[in-house]
């Protein structure tokens, strides 16, 4: 579903050529090393499709100089526009960052190749807990790459008392006040979800009255709202553009800190409304026509080092599932899990967003109607 506005270093692809082969050697030699990884299968170069702000740039530095493998990352802002890219084949991407969701969506229509499980000797740092979810539950697809919640991210100078319900970005009576001064995420699950769940709906629910009510209550909310943005939410709460906003609790926390040349705000918290919030994982995959799926793999072991996860967190600011990573994060970021990571009682409120083929259908309908308003 992850989420953002960072600095990151990009080499432009024209993505009618499809990648190189694994067949040829590399210039960090070839053979089998130590590692596990035979370097004359590797590709010479990887492309990567990936979330803004998702990835610390000097990591892809760091692959090319270990193994020879030149990353080149375009970027996506929505599951949505990631897989009508991989749906049309021929896309030029090897490896992907699906959502939860998005995975069981992407199984289903065999737009994902089975993973090397014998490359991944690096799955094992990462939090059972977090392995084997609900829609991947071998792990066959993907491999966990971030994870966080969505709930309300607001100014502490402009609301000293927490907002604890979902009132804050629905109720008319309160909206005035804060009349485009606030976002709501620019997605078709996580928006009318939100909406579902002040009404005390399940996330998932497609019964037709839910969602005509949920439709409802954001086009009364559209006036009101600045933007639907799930790129730029950070960057506008730390320069207090906005005030509030439907939004990731990992995005939150980068709002707090900043990012590179970007400012942070220490006014910025986090909170999961009484009604609920959703959780949910980004992972990292491969796509089914990749010619560099050897590379791919070795590419996904290698962020599962935990020195690599836990420079990758730094960075990026999301929960990390790698829980061999957790020790080494620094101070700072360890000072914004305290804000961000959900408690326990916190975790009980929380639902995971699932995907069917009627659900796809309705949610799509519905967030189509909502923006044509």
């Amino acid at each position: 579903m992850i989420r953002l506005l960072l600095l990151v270093v990009l080499t432009t692809v024209t993505l009618a050529a499809c990648g190189t082969t694994n067949t040829g050697g590399t210039g960090a030699g070839s053979g089998t090393t130590a590692d596990g990884v035979d370097r004359a299968r590797l590709s010479a170069e990887l492309y990567f499709f990936n979330w803004s702000d998702y990835i610390e740039p000097s990591i892809l530095e760091d692959f090319e100089a270990e193994y020879g493998v030149r990353v080149i990352m375009d970027l996506y802002d929505a599951n949505e526009a990631m897989i009508a890219k991989i749906r049309a084949g021929n896309s030029g991407y090897d490896v992907v960052v699906p959502s939860d969701y998005a995975v069981q969506s992407m199984v289903a229509e065999g737009l994902l190749a089975p993973l090397d499980t014998t490359l991944l000797t690096n799955s094992g740092n990462n939090d059972p807990a977090l392995m084997g979810l609900f829609f991947d539950e071998q792990n066959a697809y993907s491999m966990p790459y971030f994870w966080s919640t969505t709930g309300i991210a607001y100014n502490t100078t402009v609301f000293p008392t927490p907002p604890t319900s979902w009132s804050a970005l629905f109720d008319p009576a309160q909206l005035a006040a804060i009349s485009g001064k606030f976002t709501m995420l620019d997605d078709a699950r996580e928006t009318p979800g939100a909406a579902l769940i002040y009404q005390g709906q399940s996330v998932n629910t497609t019964d037709p009255a839910a969602l005509a009510a949920a439709r409802e209550l954001l086009i009364a909310q559209k006036p009101f709202v600045a933007a639907y943005d799930s790129a730029n939410t950070n960057l506008k709460l730390a320069t207090e553009e906005i005030v509030i906003a439907h939004y990731w609790s990992g995005g939150a926390g980068q709002a707090i800190v900043g990012l590179e040349d970007k400012p942070g705000n220490p006014n910025i918290d986090f909170t999961i409304p009484q009604e609920g919030g959703v959780i949910w994982m980004d992972t990292l995959a491969i796509v089914h026509d990749s010619p560099n799926q050897y590379t791919a793999n070795v590419f996904i072991n290698y962020l599962m080092r935990p020195e690599v996860a836990a420079k990758n967190a730094d960075y990026v600011l999301y929960l990390t599932p790698n829980q061999a990573a957790r020790a080494l994060l620094s101070a700072e970021t360890q000072a914004v899990l305290e804000v961000i990571e959900p408690s326990a009682e916190e975790r009980e409120r929380l639902q995971w967003i699932e995907r069917t083929g009627e659900s796809d259908t309705a949610f799509s309908q519905l967030w189509t109607e909502v923006l044509a308003e």
